[in-house]
C-alpha cells in the first residue's frame, strides 16, 4: 500500500502537485496526436482519458476539502456512506464518479485539467491541514484534508509515471 505520509507536509504535497502538473501538461502537449487517442494497452484508457480521470479525481478532492471546511466551521452534515474501492487483478479500479467518459480532444482535456486544478487549489487555500475532520477515501480510508491533498499528489504522479512508461517504453 502507498505511504501517503511520504508526500510530506501540506506545502510539500502542494509543491508536488505543481511539479507533476507541469510534467503532465508537457507530456500531453508534446506527445504524438495518435498516441493520445490510443489505449495504453488492450482494454485500457487512452492518455486523454487518463487526463480526464485525473481532472475528475481533483474535482472530487476539491469537493471533499470543501465539505471538511464546512464541518470545521460547525456545519452539521450527514455522515456519508463510505464507498469501498474495488480491485481487479490486484489493481485499484476507479470508482464510478471518477471514470472518464472519453471523447475529449487535447484542448478539452487540458481545459478540464486547468479547471479542476483551479478548484482544488481554491479549496486548498481555505482548508486547515491540521483539523482532525476526516472523510472516507475509497482506498486509503479516513483522511483529513492533508491526507486528501497527499492522495491527490500521489494520484497524479502515479498516472504520470504510467503515461511516461507507455510513451517511452
Amino acid at each position: 500500500m502507498v505511504d501517503l505520509e511520504a508526500y510530506g507536509s501540506w506545502e510539500e504535497a502542494l509543491h508536488r502537485l505543481g511539479e507533476s502538473r507541469k510534467a503532465l501538461l508537457a507530456l500531453l502537449k508534446q506527445a504524438p496526436s495518435p498516441w493520445l487517442a490510443r489505449p495504453l494497452r488492450e482494454g485500457a484508457w487512452t492518455p486523454l482519458m487518463v487526463a480526464e480521470h485525473i481532472a475528475l479525481v481533483e474535482d472530487s478532492t476539491a469537493r471533499v476539502l470543501r465539505r471538511l471546511r464546512r464541518v470545521r466551521q460547525g456545519e452539521a452534515l450527514p455522515l456519508p456512506q463510505a464507498v469501498r474501492g474495488e480491485f481487479r487483478d490486484g489493481k485499484p479500479q476507479a470508482p464510478e464518479g471518477v471514470r472518464p467518459q472519453g471523447g475529449l480532444g487535447l484542448e478539452e482535456a487540458l481545459a478540464l485539467l486547468e479547471r479542476a486544478r483551479a478548484f482544488l487549489l481554491e479549496e486548498a487555500a481555505q482548508a486547515d491541514p491540521h483539523h482532525p475532520a476526516a472523510f472516507p477515501h475509497p482506498f486509503f480510508g479516513e483522511l483529513t484534508a492533508l491526507g486528501w491533498v497527499r492522495a491527490a499528489a500521489y494520484h497524479e504522479a502515479h498516472h504520470l509515471a504510467q503515461l511516461k512508461e507507455a510513451l517511452i517504453p
